[in-house]
């Protein structure tokens, strides 16, 4: 026995684009942020003298909404690359 699902395009649109889910993925964003700024990398000079700015970023695409989190500073990808530190905290997002 099957069952035949139609699904509502324009409702699962307005679904993932909704306020809602813009809000859990803002929090689960924020948690990223979070532990990336607690992991206390500097920049700017040895030693650093500027903390790493990280910023959050939630919109409601044209298909869904969606985060990001950016290293807001020039040698972001340079820190990326050499401490892994976006890679690292994603797991704070699942407990957010």
């Amino acid at each position: 026995m099957s069952i035949k699902v139609k699904l509502n395009r324009r409702g699962m649109r307005e679904l993932l684009r909704s306020e809602g889910v813009q809000a859990v993925l803002g929090r689960k964003a924020e948690a990223v942020a979070v532990e990336v700024e607690a992991a206390g990398i500097r920049v700017d000079g040895a030693p650093g003298r500027v903390a790493l700015p990280v910023t959050v970023d939630v919109t409601a695409g044209t298909e869904r909404a969606r985060a990001t989190v950016t290293l807001d500073h020039p040698s972001g990808l340079a820190v990326e690359a050499k401490h892994g530190i976006l890679t690292s905290s994603i797991d704070a997002a699942r407990n957010a």
